[in-house]
């Protein structure tokens, strides 16, 4: 066999140069053209000379004729993208031929950087981890993936992840690059420890518009932390509100109950806590990192017109079991990782219980208007598997469940009736995911997506009515039940970055729906339910104009369905440095909310919440416009900033029944404004830091009947001061936080007080104290590493009003709903 470069030169001789003006007709089916030649020449006597290599992957599918053979054999080339040519009597087959140097177009080469940024011990990628390399830099996506081309074949960058050492390093192009990082040995508690310049901060705060970042390692320590991990550690931070203790949402920067999203790797949570006091719906032994965008945030997130909290899981340890425990005197906590499928994969299972007729610690008020809870019960359950392929791709399924029954009672503090409600709340949060991430060998990443979350809250309720004959204590039973689902399935791409452009999109189907059942004694009650579907799409594009400026450009569409009205929602935000240390930050918004969290009030003022369809129609669909504008200062043992944000939302609605039992439907806008500062500040192997939010929410509604006042809102607190303390004395850690708040009204104004219910004498604001307290001692126990420990939550037990946990009366009394008493935990971890 000759070699591969050697040409096959058919040469048959010429019988007639007549028969080469017939006709020629070709009938190919994906025939090689190195095939269809050799027919010809048996045809037609052809000399023909082609090289091999340009024909072997050219198939031919033609059914034509042709006045001539010349013909044909043109249109064959063409065909393969070559040239024919007659050589005395050899037809040529030959590739074109470049155009002169001079005229080419000049390109320059471009190289393809694509990886991942894992932990080096446990393997497991890090989410949104910096990339800085000259002439621009990038974001890592949730799953630590990055993928951009560059000029240079390598590349001096720099890779920084919160608390971990950032590292410097020279890399080679290629699409399946892994870059390790070790984590930060130095002790770390809940505030952000810098030791060393080239270390990341644990808290990045005030590098945004309206974010905080946090990692599992960044926060070791905080009083109730085994408890309550999310709330216990966000409400220390600027504009997210810590008094109120709402246990029904976060209120951050002046946000209504169900404004905000809480995600957890893609399923909506429509309560991140219990019923009960302090205990969160997350297990803290699966959280990796969590993000909070207070506002102006960018187009990839937002279902919601307040905040978005994003919580991120741990991808496992694929290199050996792991098993933690943790026991209190109100818990016990365990969690297994598992490597499987030889070490490609791992499986993950934790899970929480309350302790049997457990140690409850905490004091009570002498107050008549105090909340008993005689019973309270709870359990969770996670569990998540993740594997990688041999081709890079990634696959993630988690899933998410807690159960939690609780029973109290309330007393009339006056006593006149003896006047009793007993009642009983049942919830359960559950929900799915699954997420396959799919690199593409020319660059970019693609996520293909799906998740499922039902909520389902049913209160009972026994009551003597307000007219009964007072020898009769008979009790009448109402319950209530408000289901809450959704589904969403999507796809997402992060398209091949430049130096310059990291633009990324998606399109998601969602599906919500919405029950609410009433009963009360004997009677009907009402039955709604409501779904709706809709079309999301967004585009976003982080724009480097500068080493100094980035800029990003995006925008937001939904689309119901049922529909004919798209929902636009563009979004820009920029940050620029001014210096090493000093940077500047602003955003603008436009936010829509298709799912609500409604008020329902009688004539008293009592409110029952209530998850609805906004649909356009039936409910309004809520609208917000954020604009957030900052500063920060960010050096190695000092940060400061601040931060103001202005709010405007449309389409708040809530419906109310008067004395005769009419219902309203009210629908209101709010103003939400305020000014926050915050200082970090770290002395030896101390850090402390303080943070003051000066805010105000004003809010007005309508009916068909009238227009009311503009007024305070419930939740509107002017000021909110927090001190953070973080002590390390090895090994002692020790932890001590107090908030102030200056107190809300707690109370939606009443039908008929529409002359200045912000001077009505029966509102009374009662400012908010709590001081907490936790410390922890380290030390080994045989093959397992243990930490001891004691939190105490309201360690002055300074009494307190919970947020939108009030009750009145027709007299004019009210009972409030007490905060968290003195608590302390006791808890026992072990790490196996």
């Amino acid at each position: 066999m000759r070699a591969k470069l050697t040409f096959i030169v058919l040469l048959i001789s010429l019988c007639s140069a007549k028969s080469y003006s017939q006709s020629v007709t070709l009938n190919y089916s994906g025939e090689p053209l190195n095939d269809v030649l050799l027919d010809l020449n048996d045809r037609f006597k052809l000399q023909v000379s082609v090289d091999p290599n340009l024909v072997n992957d050219c198939l031919i599918t033609i059914n034509r004729q042709f006045s001539s053979i010349e013909d044909a054999l043109s249109t064959l080339a063409g065909f393969c993208g070559l040239e024919f040519v007659k050589v005395a009597d050899v037809y040529v087959f030959r590739a074109k031929p470049l155009p002169p140097e001079e005229s080419r177009p000049k390109s320059k080469p471009s190289f393809l950087f694509q990886g991942t940024i894992i932990e080096s011990e446990s393997k497991e990628p890090l989410p949104f981890s910096v990339i800085q390399f000259e002439g621009g830099g990038i974001v890592a996506d949730e799953n630590g993936r990055f993928s951009f081309k560059s000029e240079q074949s390598e590349l001096t960058s720099t890779f920084r992840y919160l608390g971990y050492e950032s590292k410097d390093t020279l890399i080679a192009y290629g699409n399946r690059l892994v870059v390790a990082l070790e984590p930060n040995l130095t002790e770390l508690t809940t505030i952000e420890v810098t030791s060393r310049k080239d270390i990341a901060p644990l808290a990045n705060i005030g590098r945004s518009a309206g974010k905080i970042q946090f990692n599992d390692i960044a926060n070791s320590l905080v009083p109730g932390l085994s408890d309550n991990l999310i709330f216990n550690n966000l409400r220390l931070y600027p504009g997210i509100m810590a008094a109120g203790e709402s246990i029904s949402d976060f209120v951050i920067w002046g946000s209504y109950a169900g404004q905000n999203h809480v995600v957890y790797d893609g399923i909506t949570l429509f309560s991140s806590w219990g019923i009960n006091d302090d205990i969160g719906r997350v297990n803290p032994y699966v959280i990796k990192n969590v993000e909070v965008l207070k506002g102006g945030y960018n187009a990839e997130y937002g279902d919601r017109v307040g905040g978005v909290v994003l919580i991120g899981t741990r991808a496992g340890n694929k290199n050996s079991v792991e098993a933690n425990l943790n026991i209190t005197n109100q818990l016990a906590s365990a969690y297994l990782n598992v490597p499987v499928f030889s070490n490609r994969a791992t499986l993950q299972v934790a899970g929480r219980k309350t302790i049997l007729d457990g140690l409850d610690l905490a004091a009570d008020f002498d107050e008549g208007d105090s909340l008993v809870v005689p019973r309270y019960d709870y359990t969770d359950f996670n569990l998540k598997f993740s594997t990688s392929f041999s081709n890079s791709d990634q696959l993630e399924i988690s899933a998410i469940y807690s159960d939690d029954d609780y029973t109290g009672e309330v007393r009339d503090p006056r006593g006149q009736n003896g006047r009793v409600q007993d009642f009983n709340t049942n919830s359960t949060q559950r929900g799915a995911s699954l997420n396959y991430v799919k690199s593409w060998e020319n660059g970019g990443n693609t996520t293909f997506s799906m998740a499922t979350s039902q909520y389902d809250p049913i209160t009972s309720v026994s009551f003597q009515p307000r007219n009964q004959n007072p020898g009769n204590r008979d009790l009448v039973r109402a319950s209530s039940a408000n289901v809450i689902s959704e589904d969403r399935i999507g796809i997402k791409h992060d398209f091949l970055s430049s130096a310059n452009h990291q633009v990324k999109a998606g399109l998601e189907y969602v599906s919500s729906r919405a029950e609410f059942r009433t009963l009360i004694g004997d009677f009907g009650g009402l039955e709604i339910d409501d779904t709706s579907n809709r079309w999301s799409l967004f585009l976003n594009n982080r724009i480097q104009f500068t080493p100094d400026l980035i800029v990003e450009l995006g925008a937001k569409a939904d689309r119901p369905v049922n529909g004919s009205e798209f929902y636009f929602q563009p979004r820009v935000n920029a940050q620029y440095q001014i210096s090493n240390n000093w940077s500047l930050h602003g955003a603008w918004g436009i936010y829509n909310q298709f799912v609500s969290k409604n008020f329902l009030i009688d004539n008293l003022g009592n409110r029952t919440e209530s998850w609805m369809i906004s649909d356009g129609v039936d409910n309004p669909i809520v609208e917000a416009r954020h604009a957030v504008l900052g500063f920060g200062y960010n050096a190695r043992l000092l940060q400061f900033g601040a931060e103001g944000f202005i709010k405007t939302t449309t389409g708040i609605q809530r419906f109310r029944i008067n004395q005769q039992g009419t219902e309203f439907t009210e629908v209101g806008d709010a103003d939400q404004k305020g000014l926050e500062f915050y200082m970090k500040k770290q002395i030896g192997a101390h850090e402390f830091m303080a943070s003051y939010t000066l805010s105000e929410v004003s809010e007005q509604f309508q009916n068909s009947l009238r227009t009311f006042l503009e007024v305070a809102a419930p939740h509107s607190q002017n000021e909110e001061l927090k001190v953070i303390a973080s002590l390390s004395f090895k090994p002692v850690k020790i932890s001590v936080s107090h908030v102030y708040g200056s107190g809300f009204t707690n109370q939606i104004q009443r039908i008929g007080q529409n002359q200045n219910p912000n001077n009505v004498a029966d509102i009374t604001i009662e400012p908010y104290h709590r001081t907490d307290l936790a410390i922890q001692f380290p030390f080994e126990l045989g093959n397992a590493s243990a930490d001891a420990g004691v939190s105490i939550l309201n360690l002055f037990n300074n009494r307190n009003v919970r947020l939108n946990q009030t009750i009145s009366f027709d007299d004019g009394a009210r009972i409030n709903t007490i905060g968290i008493p003195f608590t302390p935990t006791f808890y026992l971890n072990l790490r196996f």
